[in-house]
């Protein structure tokens, strides 16, 4: 339907609209007791003419007075018009570009009340890794969010040591298996060498309840070296539907390879929106940086397409240049001491 069909089709919804209201108009005056035969002739002469003005557009005609009319009489019926049919059709068009950044994650924030309040490192980390390791991570992450774990993280602020319960070495620094909490309520549950995670773990950020952040949890369980992850795993985030935008993507899980928390190589991504919809993507990185699919280009805001979707090769995600390097698991606190 080209733009004058689309015209001539709001301009005859509007004028059905307003034939309606005076027929309407003029059954309430015929059935008023004091009939007025002046009001009937007027009525009749309305209805004549808008019928000669409909009769007029079905033909075609191109006169600029009636199409004015016509135009105005359509948007007093509240019909749609060009510009409105046109605003929809790019609207339409933009849903095919899935998304122009990921969402840029912030620390947890505890409050500073916890200052005051008693913990027992050694206690509260037995206690968390029998869990984890009875496979029980509910009952981990109830305890994460009780105000004296809280506290025990809070403690650390500002730093990045950790507190730790488990297996050492002869100089007693974690070796082997074992549990440790840092600032911003950070836990890692897994494997050490000579004091620095080393070997098979799972690194927790828990969002305090009283946060208004979109972030829940955020998460990364895989291979460490040097105590960040390195090697193959799987970040995976939960989020606050409430909080959510209609603008950003949000990555639900991110499996491949790390290199110092960066990721390099090939890139199994889960997204979700603000509508929980889910899709697939897979795209390539080197050391944090992610690789422009190949044989494309930049768009004309400056975006290049980095994520192929897994169900439509014809259907890229596409990020500002300057949002595609140093991707990775953000926000991680390592190189820190052990506080005994």
């Amino acid at each position: 339907m080209d733009r004058d069909e689309k015209i001539k089709v709001a301009i005859t919804a509007g004028i059905a609209g307003v034939i309606l209201l005076i027929l309407v108009l003029y059954l309430a005056l015929a059935g008023n007791s004091g009939n007025n035969k002046e009001d009937e002739a007027l009525l009749d002469e309305k209805i004549t003419e808008y019928a000669s003005l409909l009769n007029s557009i079905d033909n075609g005609s191109s006169d600029a007075s009636n199409a004015e009319t016509s135009q105005d009489l359509a948007t007093t019926a509240g019909s749609s018009s060009s510009a409105g049919i046109n605003s929809i059709t790019k609207a339409g068009a933009k849903d095919s570009i899935s998304g122009n950044c990921f969402y840029e994650t912030t620390e947890p924030v505890l409050k500073d009340k916890y200052k005051n309040v008693a913990f027992n490192a050694t206690n509260f980390l037995a206690e968390m890794l029998a869990y984890w390791d009875a496979n029980n991570g509910d009952a981990v992450r109830d305890l994460a969010h009780l105000e004296r774990y809280e506290a025990m993280s809070y403690s650390l602020k500002g730093t990045n040591n950790f507190y730790y319960y488990g297996e050492t070495n002869e100089e007693g620094l974690p070796n082997g298996h074992g549990a440790a909490v840092y600032a911003n309520n950070q836990y890692y549950f897994g494997e050490w060498a000579n004091g620095i995670r080393s070997g098979a773990g799972t690194w927790f950020a828990f969002y305090p309840d009283y946060n208004t952040n979109v972030v829940k949890e955020h998460m990364f369980s895989g291979e460490f070296a040097g105590d960040l992850p390195n090697g193959q795993g799987q970040e995976h985030y939960d989020y606050n539907q409430q909080y959510m935008n209609d603008k950003d993507i949000y990555i639900q899980n991110a499996i491949g390879s790390f290199a110092n928390g960066l990721y390099d190589g090939e890139m199994y991504l889960i997204t979700v929106n603000n509508n929980l919809e889910i899709k697939e993507w897979k795209g390539n990185c080197y050391k944090g940086t992610l690789e422009m699919i190949p044989n494309s280009s930049k768009d004309n805001k400056g975006y290049i397409p980095v994520f192929t979707n897994m169900e439509n090769s014809d259907n890229h995600m596409w990020m500002p240049e300057e949002k595609t390097k140093n991707v990775g698991v953000s926000g991680m606190i390592s190189g820190g001491n052990l506080v005994k």
